[in-house]
């Protein structure tokens, strides 16, 4: 699973890394993005070129166009790839609603120490071996609430959110967690978020071995800590 990750870059950076178009305003760079956080998020408009490429910003954790509230949101922060053509809150998805949430790495506890009342784990970060953007495979949706009052032109408040979708774990990985996001390369991109109906989903994959690097951290912090690095080197964006 992804349950923590790391969103250092501004909002501009991003969309320049994938040439799109940045239609939000800039939100709070964090080395600790928890679940119900705003992320960025990128999507593509239909029937458009390279350039209808979008990168905007929605809350992590999906909530479905058809529920009643929002309340359950975070338990949808992550998406099984091999049961998205199952589960109402997905497949309606997949054919048109497909995005990507970029990041510099993510987060995955291992347990060192099953044997007491409660499991002592370690937290490893996990990023690209190049440095490189991590391009996170995703699915977002618009939510209006049943429950809230139209405005004088008869529209009602929108939120979109997204959820991240999430394969087994590559070997190297398979030590510390049996699930990891589905990673996927720049040239994969334009598949992904293009405008085909036909998912595809052969990109629904765990990365390589080599792509990857994990390193060991001691100074994770609570979700409300956004700021500190958690890496003693980690001062400037190294993971960019």
């Amino acid at each position: 699973m992804c349950g923590r990750f790391n969103s250092i870059a501004s909002g501009a950076d991003f969309a320049k890394s994938y040439g799109a178009n940045f239609v939000f305003d800039e939100i709070e760079s964090s080395f600790n993005v928890a679940p119900t956080s705003q992320v960025y998020v990128l999507w593509r408009e239909p029937d458009g070129g390279e350039s209808s490429r979008q990168l905007t910003v929605m809350r992590w954790g999906l909530v479905p166009s058809w529920s009643k509230d929002k309340t359950k949101a975070a338990g949808l922060i992550n998406a099984r790839c091999e049961t998205l053509h199952e589960k109402p809150s997905f497949k309606n998805l997949l054919s048109k609603r497909r995005c990507i949430i970029p990041m510099q790495g993510f987060y995955e506890w291992s347990v060192i120490d099953n044997h007491g009342a409660k499991p002592i784990k370690q937290a490893h970060y996990i990023s690209r071996f190049d440095g490189k953007t991590m391009t996170v495979a995703g699915l977002w949706t618009n939510w209006v609430d049943p429950q809230s009052k139209s405005d004088i032109d008869g529209t009602r408040a929108v939120l979109s959110t997204c959820t991240i979708i999430t394969t087994e774990a590559n070997e190297k990985l398979s030590g510390i967690h049996h699930r990891m996001p589905v990673i996927l390369e720049p040239s994969a991109v334009d598949r992904w978020v293009g405008s085909e109906t036909i998912a595809p989903v052969d990109l629904l994959v765990p990365a390589q071995n080599e792509v990857l690097q994990h390193e060991i951290t001691t100074r994770l912090q609570r979700t409300s800590n956004v700021h500190t690095p958690q890496f003693v080197d980690d001062q400037t964006g190294r993971l960019f």
